[in-house]
């Protein structure tokens, strides 16, 4: 209970010091995306050295309702609607990509989806071995036993890059499994979702942060000092509307969608639709409640007045989807939008 009082002060510096990510996946990172290929990392996209005050424009307008938190590096600023905290930075989506690929690979991560024109990029499963226990044998002999220990635990980390403005919205989701006993006996494991970490989002979002450049204080300050007032969602039939402007509706019902693991496969923001499917592996919210593998299904936007949307979920040919599971996944975004 102690632990529940810690400010947002205290999480985000334990959280620091205990994080060092193993990839389950061996091998090669993807290679660099298409039209990228003259991309030196080494030194081309290095803005660690560039960006100041004295050099960049100023902030990014803001969208109404979000709470915009200023940096040295001032073409950069997080904002917040409900829960959900994202990124901007005024800088083209070909110049930020590499950066946060280059900065998912030195975090211990390979990639398994790394798309730019979608500007969707998602982590393979990886150990967070700064969870092993750090007393008895394991303290006296270190590093050499370290194959013999497994925390149990798996993170992936979802990226959502937004082109806005002359600019881009960054937004990182994360999922956790852990493996769990199924008899009695412990004799035998499975493994099964836990809950989203958004503690653990908003510790990524601030090392994105320095790695593009501001430095460490300032990426703190603007983490800890954002703040904005919950509006709620309700279920209306087979519909969810929620209170609060489009833009942001848009902003939290994708991470909440990224959250649970439906892959976006396109979308078209002038008509604010998103097109999902089932991710093969998940294990989330819609697993065996929401839809057919490899199937695209759509989840719609429609303004219903200046501070409330309503939000519908069709098949790929548009007709209002109503399947039994439909109400399940609804209450989910319910609970995850208050």
């Amino acid at each position: 209970m102690t632990a529940l009082s810690f400010s947002l002060t205290a999480c985000l510096t334990a959280t620091d010091s205990k994080i060092d990510y193993r990839s389950d996946i061996k091998g090669s990172p993807l290679e660099v995306p298409p039209g990228m290929s003259d991309y030196n990392k080494n030194t081309q996209y290095d803005l660690s050295g560039v960006v100041s005050a004295k050099t960049v424009g100023q902030h990014a307008n803001t969208s109404a309702n979000a709470t915009p938190v200023a940096l040295d590096a001032q073409d950069m600023h997080i904002e917040r609607a409900g829960d959900t905290r994202w990124l901007v930075v005024k800088r083209p989506a070909e110049k930020v990509w590499p950066t946060i690929q280059t900065f998912w690979e030195d975090n211990g991560f390979t990639l398994r989806t790394n798309q730019p024109k979608l500007g969707i990029m998602e982590t393979d499963w990886a150990e967070n071995r700064a969870n092993l226990p750090q007393t008895g044998l394991r303290k006296l002999i270190g590093k050499a036993l370290d194959a013999v220990y497994d925390t149990g635990l798996r993170d992936m980390y979802r990226t959502r890059v937004e082109k806005v403005n002359g600019g881009v919205e960054i937004y990182i989701s994360h999922r956790g499994m852990e493996e769990v006993y199924t008899s009695t006996s412990k004799d035998s494991t499975t493994w099964q979702p836990r809950a989203v970490d958004p503690e653990l989002e908003v510790e990524m979002l601030r090392r994105l942060m320095i790695a593009l450049g501001t430095n460490e204080a300032d990426a703190k300050a603007a983490l800890q000092t954002s703040t904005n007032v919950l509006k709620g969602a309700s279920i209306q039939g087979n519909e969810l509307l929620v209170n609060d402007t489009m833009e942001n509706t848009w902003r939290r019902v994708g991470q909440v969608l990224d959250r649970a693991g439906l892959s976006v496969t396109d979308r078209d923001i002038s008509q604010r639709v998103y097109y999902v499917t089932p991710n093969p592996d998940d294990r989330g919210m819609f697993k065996k409640s929401f839809g057919k593998l490899n199937e695209t299904y759509q989840v719609r936007f429609t303004q219903v007045s200046a501070n409330q949307v309503k939000v519908s979920f069709a098949d790929k040919s548009g007709k209002a989807y109503a399947d039994d599971g439909l109400n399940k996944v609804l209450k989910n975004l319910q609970a995850n939008l208050k």
